[in-house]
Order: C-alpha cells, then sequence, then structure tokens
C-alpha cells in the first residue's frame, strides 16, 4: 500500500533533479567588433561578470535594407575549429518591426530591457547602449548542444558576398553552453 505514494516520490524527485540539471545556462567570454566608419563614430563591446555590453554612436541613420548575417558555430571537444550549425541573413529592419517572434526578434527583445535600442526604422543619429545584458536560459534554443561557441555577426548594405556588399559592423562573441 505504501509503494504508490513512494513511486508518486520517487517521479516527482526525478523529475525535479532533470529540471535543475536542464537548466542551461550561457557563459560570455570574449567579444569583439570591428565598424566602417561611415556609418559609426564609435562601437564597443566588452564582457564584464559574465554581462555583454554595448555603446556606438551612429553617424548615419540606420535606414531599411540594413541586414544581418548571423552564423553560429560550436567547437566541438577536443577541435581546434569551429564549424557553422547554423547561419541567417535577415533584414534588421523588417525583422525588429514586424509582429513575427523569430529566434532574433526574441533576442532583441530581450536585449531591449537592458537599453535604448529602437523597434523602427529609420534609427536616428546618435548614442545607442545595451548595458548589463545577460543571456538568460530561455534564450538558448534547444537545438543548441552545450559546448564552446562562437556568433559572427555582419551587418550591411546591399547583397552578401557581392560587389553591391557594404559593411557597417561586424561582431564576434565567444560563449560556453551549460546545462
Amino acid at each position: 500500500m505504501c509503494k504508490l505514494p513512494t513511486f508518486i516520490l520517487l517521479v516527482q524527485l526525478a523529475l525535479n533533479i532533470k529540471l535543475v540539471v536542464g537548466e542551461r545556462s550561457v557563459e560570455f567570454l570574449t567579444g569583439n567588433s570591428s565598424y566602417n566608419p561611415k556609418y559609426f563614430k564609435n562601437f564597443t563591446i566588452t564582457i564584464a561578470n559574465n554581462t555583454m555590453n554595448m555603446d556606438m554612436q551612429l553617424n548615419r541613420p540606420i535606414q531599411r535594407g540594413f541586414k544581418a548575417h548571423v552564423d553560429i558555430l560550436l567547437r566541438l571537444a577536443n577541435a581546434k575549429n569551429f564549424q557553422s550549425m547554423f547561419n541567417q541573413k535577415s533584414d534588421v529592419c523588417a525583422v525588429t518591426s514586424s509582429v513575427k517572434n523569430s529566434l532574433f526578434k526574441s533576442w532583441f527583445k530581450d536585449m531591449s530591457k537592458n537599453s535604448n535600442f529602437m523597434y523602427n526604422c529609420p534609427v536616428e543619429v546618435g548614442h545607442y547602449y545595451m548595458h548589463d545584458w545577460r543571456m538568460g536560459s530561455s534564450m538558448t534554443h534547444k537545438f543548441l548542444i552545450p559546448g564552446e561557441y562562437r556568433g559572427k555577426l555582419t551587418f550591411f548594405y546591399g547583397k552578401f558576398g557581392t560587389k553591391s556588399f557594404e559593411e557597417a559592423l561586424s561582431l564576434t562573441i565567444d560563449a560556453i553552453l551549460s546545462n
């Protein structure tokens, strides 16, 4: 007769342990940037106390047609190089202003809690920042396995990889995803 309550208790404990073990965390390691002075007077990215900080001074408005190429790379255990797992090109203005939820829009919405980033284009000339942003466990999607990651983001106008391509900003962010 006591077996059923004991079994239920064991199942609950197992489920609770799984929830604790399954909690994901992201540790930011480094962040680097380069920018085109035609578009930015200044752009800095720093990682401190596992939070990301960005400060930028726009020289000219960000207009429709401003795009991002995002490449998520993973370094497997004992490997020297990162391998691309996922990459996508998106129109930044269209993604941030659309009502459609996407991976990038959810990241942008979360980042905007710690920033003065704008949701619509054009983004006017001025100072923009993001301070003390920490990537929460809800921002790590299930298809990402634990490991060492590199995110490469290239913001540009024109068509990626052609003569019309004009880079405005390039970011590289290294992080470790853990369970």
